[in-house]
């Protein structure tokens, strides 16, 4: 029996048949096995390229639609697991200042928390999206205004995320934060940022490996506040040397509360400023402490006491190298002095302890009493406060012996007459010291004065004497502290 093909199907078969060699070719235009043309309908050829235009077409309509098709915007409490992966927008306002994270020197991420009133969601833009962000300063604050769009990322905890996939897709609208007084900072600042400034008073630094955050105590006139930021706002301060007592601090921080008080936040290096120190004079800020009393005025009754006490740095002496010692600062108001001591975890916090002779300070610690001497003891790096230069001190006051009387106990005091007798005592020697109303013993201490630093003094000579006056065996006697207490005089 013979295949034979009816009327319509011969031209459809001649057409997918190569006509040269026979073989089946299907839609090709020419044959793949002899390379011989095969002839198609021109009804298939417009087919053809009317099809790869349509197809390049409806791609280019389709891709048109996903770059301006408005992405939908969601409410975060309507938010389910089932729309995880979903890409949407959201808008709401920042709860709290973005956060950097780092590694090293490097952004690794950027977060925030939006609130649009139906609920709060997490934001997080990494790497890539995270430096362009602070490369065009684009840094979301709290009290923002903010239209965000990412890909939502729903853990099986209900944990809600959503993930910034491009700077583009943020928009932020700034608020300019006020500048307030610390002293009016109340709870209708909680959830807003502000501009602050004053001196600082307290520096509190974490302990190494620690989490705890700085805290930095600012006061101006009107009151004192906590400024609290992390370790990585520190490392990023181009001129962190200059974050000690006494220095003038402007900076925007975020309301916050902490275990029921108020506190402000920085997020950024670039968000706290130096001014210069002229402007602490400018700021009549409180001083802190207890009782306030001037050098010449601390007496055996204080210790156990916390004073306060002001006066110009007459002396520094650090401890030596790999010593247990403290530092030590005389404080003198003219008439007295007292020795203020504390140790390398509160002078680390000190700007230029070298320099802090002839500059005028203010103190705050306990009394106590060390072989013999009164001293005040810090406690912590708030309680030294830098007020400025001294002013050209005056010539101390100079008293007759006579008027050196028990009263007087534990006081310093300033006594000027000619050196008569001396005799030699384990550890020091005694001048006798005469004026036109008396006498009175003047113990040298070789510890404090040593032999080289009085071989200048002989019977005969006239001096001035500041000391501490004591008493030995019922009588009284004036002790200085250092060879400067004793002056040559004509």
């Amino acid at each position: 029996m013979t295949e034979t093909a009816l009327p319509t199907q011969a031209p459809s078969r001649e057409e997918i048949i190569c006509p040269s060699c026979g073989r089946f070719v299907g839609a090709l235009t020419r044959c793949p096995h002899c390379g011989a043309s095969v002839q198609k309908r021109l009804s298939v050829k417009v087919f053809r390229y009317a099809a790869l235009l349509l197809g390049t077409v409806g791609l280019l309509f389709l891709y048109l639609m996903v770059r301006h098709r408005e992405i939908p915007l969601v409410k975060i409490g309507e938010i389910t697991p089932t729309m995880n992966f979903a890409y949407v927008r959201v808008q709401g306002r920042v709860v709290s200042d973005a956060r950097v994270y780092r590694e090293g020197d490097r952004v690794q991420g950027l977060g925030f928390v939006v609130d649009d009133g139906t609920g709060e969601i997490g934001v997080r833009a990494y790497r890539a999206a995270a430096r362009e962000l602070l490369e065009k300063n684009i840094f979301p604050r709290m009290g923002d205004a903010v239209t965000v769009a990412g890909s939502l990322s729903v853990s099986a905890d209900d944990r809600i995320l959503l993930r910034l996939q491009s700077p583009e897709q943020l928009q932020l609208k700034t608020v300019p934060p006020p500048q307030v007084k610390l002293g009016a900072l109340s709870t209708n600042y909680l959830g807003k940022s502000v501009i602050v400034q004053g001196v600082v008073t307290r520096i509190l630094a974490p302990r190494p490996g620690s989490r705890a955050p700085w805290v930095v105590k600012l006061t101006d006139e009107s009151g004192s506040a906590d400024l609290t930021f992390w370790d990585d706002v520190y490392g990023g301060l181009t001129n962190r040397e200059r974050l000690v007592l006494g220095a003038v601090v402007r900076a925007r921080a975020s309301v916050s509360r902490h275990r029921g008080a108020l506190q402000l936040r920085v997020s950024r290096s670039a968000d706290l400023t130096f001014l210069p120190s002229e402007a602490a004079e400018k700021m009549d800020y409180p001083a802190e402490g207890g009782t306030r009393v001037a050098p010449s005025e601390i007496t055996a009754t204080l210790v156990g006491r916390v004073v306060t006490c002001e006066g110009v740095v007459s002396a520094v002496r650090a401890p030596r190298e790999g010593s247990r010692a403290p530092w030590i600062l005389r404080l003198t108001d003219g008439k007295g002095q007292v020795n203020v001591v504390f140790w390398e975890d509160v002078a680390s916090h000190i700007r230029n302890l070298e320099g802090l002779e002839g500059q005028r300070i203010r103190v705050t610690g306990r009394v106590n009493e060390y072989r013999g001497h009164l001293q005040i003891k810090l406690a912590h790096s708030r309680d030294l406060a830098v007020l400025g230069p001294a002013e050209k001190p005056s010539p101390p006051v100079v008293v007759p012996v006579a008027a050196v009387g028990s009263n007087l106990l534990g006081r310093t005091v300033t006594v000027s007459g000619t050196l008569s007798d001396s005799r030699g005592i384990p550890g020091g020697v005694i001048y006798t010291l005469q004026d036109a109303s008396g006498s009175i013993p003047v113990v040298l201490w070789d510890k404090q004065i040593p032999g080289s630093s009085r071989d200048w003094m002989e019977k005969g000579q006239r001096v001035r004497v500041t000391g501490v006056v004591k008493e030995y065996h019922g009588k009284l006697e004036v002790v200085p502290r250092s060879s400067r207490d004793i002056v040559r005089t004509r």
